[in-house]
This record gives structure tokens, C-alpha cells and sequence, in this order.
């Protein structure tokens, strides 16, 4: 089997699953965050810290998983994380500290490791669906994974854990990761051209996708925090505030993520028939700060079909937001720039998520309330609407005409 590129369909189904079980993985560690504040013996602040420290080891190894991309290929990359996945996760799994430095100093590993499992898929859909007049679709459902993964661990990993251990979901993590992550780069093509002939030149490939995603940057970093606050803190609210039983709060969130799962799909599928991304990412967004305020005004003890609505609006507006700037960052960059653009994207967002998690946990303990903490994210969330409105659609082939312009002043020069 000399090259083993698939289909698009085939490409689109593999790279999704591979998208799944880094979601689970990712979103997993969220889910398990009540199993972690027993085992450890950690306090509300640690906990928004312990979580933080993933986001921030993203922020360390985003740019240059992007870099990488655009330098080797989808590939060797896929390769590189899915070993390194495998090496960190199962370490994890069978070290599993008590001491809370050993555990961010592992988590913080992990955390750099998530970029190049997440943007291999993202980079290999986009690229085969380019004008194909179906990328919205695509992406909307490769990105779909993402909640779907937290779906699959809402639903169970608290039975797994209390049946097994929390070393042995961990270690069924690391397989499920790296092997997944093994497989997709098993069967994406060899690169052909030029390995390594363009290495990364640090300001200089950075400058010119920077200098057009300003807008998208700051509004992933905005937004970025809503999903991860609704992951780690939507359980420890709903059994700190109303004591509502683990059996129903997971069930709950799982129906929050089904919402983030409906939306992206279906967001995508808009898009392609011709709606601007940009009205319906705000829509979206819009949508999502209704559901925080209602969330946060909630009075005493509603009732379950009441908080199941609540829920899902909330998925909607705090996940289905995610495919739609992914496909908008892809229309606004061209195919060389891709890794790059996204990899900016991405370090927008952990930085929102480590800045903001902590400052959540801070918010809960200084008021002993979850509700202040929940209306600032919903004013993160209207600010985030306002820079979407605020910012312009740009084109790829309007990117590569400034870049080109730029470059021929500076022969002129």
C-alpha cells in the first residue's frame, strides 16, 4: 500500500475519530475533575490551577506544533504526538501523584502535547475540502467530535471510575489517544515536497496571519473559557449549589455538550449555502450569553426538565461556536499559512482558558457563589459578540495578494 491517502470521506471519518479520542481525553480530564479533588485532596482554587496548567502547556506548544505542520506535514507530526501521547498519558496513569506539583508538572506535559493531536485532523479536512463547497460541513462535523468526546466521557468515565480506578481511565486514555492518533497518521500521505526546505523563521512567518486574524484572536480568547468553565465547573455548581446527585448533573452536561455537537454540525451545513460566517458565529455567541444570564438567574431548585433545557442552550452558545471561526480562519489565510493561522488561534484560546479558570475558582471562593463567576463569563461573551460584529471576512486569495504586494515593496526598497 504505497500511498495511503483515503478518499475525503474516509480521510473525514478517520480524522474525526482521531478528533474523538483527543476530546475524551481532553475533556475527560474535566469530567474527572471530581475524582482528581478527592484523590489529591485539592481545594477549589487548586482545582481551577490543576486545569489551567493544561491550557497553559497548550499555549507552549501550539505555535510550534502549527510551525511544524506547515514546515513537515500532517504526517510526521500525527506520528510525533501520537508516541508522545501514549509516553505522557501512561506515565500519568501509572505514577498518578497525590503531590499537587507533580501533578501539574505531568498535566503541564500533557497540555503540550494536545495542540499537534488536534490540528493534524483539522489541518488534513481542510485541506482536502478546500473549494469543494462542502468545507463548512466538514469541519463543522470533524469539530463536532470535540463534544461529542466530552458526551462519551460525561457518560462514562464517573461508572468507570467508580468501578475501576482513576489510574486505569487514565490508561485507557493513553491508548485511546495514541493509538487513535497513530492510526491517522498511519494513513495520511507521505509528504513530497520540500522537508524541511522552509524552516519556521519565527517573527517573520507569524507577522503577516497575525496581522490579519487580530479580530479572531482576541474573540477566541474571549470565548475560549465558556466551554472549559461549563466543563469543569457546570457539575461542581450544580452539586454544590442545589446538591444535585452525580447521576443526574453528568447526564446534564452531556446534554449541554449534545447541544455543542448539533450546533457545529449544523452551523457548518449553513455556511456552505451561502450564510456569512460571521452573522452566524455571532448568532451563536449571542445565543450563548441568554443562556448564561438565565443560567445565573435561575432561582432556588429548578427542576430537572427546566435545567435539561437550560443545559442544552447553554452547549449551544458556549460549543457550537467553535467550527464556525475554524472555517473562518481557513477562508481567511492561504494554504501555506494554514498550521500557522490555527496554531494563533489556538494560543488565543489557552491563554483566555488559563487566565480565566483560575479567576473562576478565585470568583467562587471569594463570594461563595457561583453566580459572580458565571455573569463575568457572560460579559466575556457579549464583549466576544461585539468583536465579531466588529470584525471584517477577509478571503485567503485577498491574504495571498497583500502578502505578495508586501513583498515586492520590500524589492522596491
Amino acid at each position: 500500500m504505497g500511498d495511503r491517502h483515503l478518499q475525503p470521506t474516509g480521510l473525514l471519518l478517520v480524522a474525526s475519530a482521531s478528533q474523538l479520542a483527543v476530546s475524551v481525553s481532553q475533556q475527560g480530564l474535566s469530567v474527572l475533575s471530581v475524582a482528581f479533588k478527592a484523590y489529591a485532596h485539592l481545594g477549589i482554587g487548586q482545582m481551577g490551577l490543576l486545569f489551567a496548567t493544561v491550557a497553559l502547556g497548550a499555549v507552549i506548544g501550539t505555535l510550534p506544533a502549527g510551525a511544524a505542520l506547515d514546515a513537515v506535514g500532517t504526517r510526521r507530526v500525527a506520528f510525533g504526538a501520537g508516541a508522545a501521547s501514549l509516553l505522557w498519558w501512561g506515565i500519568l496513569a501509572v505514577v498518578l501523584p497525590r503531590n499537587f506539583w507533580l501533578l501539574e508538572a505531568l498535566l503541564a506535559l500533557i497540555g503540550c502535547g494536545l495542540p499537534a493531536l488536534s490540528l493534524t485532523g483539522t489541518m488534513a479536512v481542510s485541506q482536502d475540502y478546500q473549494n469543494s463547497g462542502h468545507q463548512g460541513l466538514a469541519l463543522g462535523i470533524r469539530q463536532a467530535a470535540t463534544p461529542l468526546g466530552g458526551i462519551v466521557a460525561a457518560a462514562l468515565f464517573p461508572w468507570l471510575v467508580e468501578r475501576w480506578s482513576l489510574g486505569a481511565v487514565l490508561l485507557l486514555i493513553a491508548v485511546n489517544v495514541g493509538g487513535w492518533t497513530l492510526g491517522l497518521a498511519w494513513m495520511l500521505p507521505a509528504r513530497r515536497r520540500r522537508p524541511w526546505s522552509m524552516p519556521f523563521s519565527g517573527a517573520q512567518t507569524v507577522l503577516g496571519p497575525f496581522s490579519r486574524l487580530q479580530g479572531l484572536m482576541l474573540a477566541s480568547f474571549l470565548l475560549s473559557p465558556g466551554q472549559y468553565a461549563l466543563l469543569t465547573y457546570a457539575l461542581l455548581d450544580l452539586h454544590d449549589r442545589w446538591h444535585v446527585a452525580m447521576t443526574t448533573a453528568g447526564p446534564l452536561l452531556a446534554v449541554a455538550l449534545v447541544g455543542g455537537f448539533a450546533t457545529r454540525i449544523v452551523m457548518g451545513r449553513v455556511a456552505d449555502g451561502g450564510r456569512p460566517i460571521r452573522r452566524l458565529m455571532s448568532w451563536v455567541v449571542l445565543e450563548g450569553v441568554v443562556a448564561l444570564v438565565a443560567w445565573t438567574l435561575l432561582p432556588t431548585g429548578p427542576s430537572v426538565p427546566v435545567l435539561t433545557v437550560v443545559f442544552f442552550a447553554l452547549g449551544c452558545g458556549l460549543d457550537g461556536w467553535n467550527a464556525l471561526l475554524t472555517a473562518w480562519v481557513v477562508e481567511t489565510t492561504v494554504r501555506s499559512e494554514q498550521g500557522i493561522a490555527l496554531a494563533l488561534i489556538g494560543v488565543s484560546a489557552f491563554v483566555g482558558i488559563v487566565v480565566f479558570l483560575p479567576l473562576f475558582g478565585l470568583l467562587v471562593r471569594q463570594y461563595a457563589s457561583y453566580r459572580p463567576a458565571w455573569v463575568v463569563l457572560a460579559t466575556l461573551y457579549a464583549a466576544g459578540f461585539g468583536i465579531i460584529r466588529w470584525t471584517p471576512v477577509r478571503s485567503g486569495v485577498d491574504a495571498s495578494s497583500e502578502r505578495t504586494d508586501s513583498a515586492a515593496s520590500k524589492r522596491r526598497k
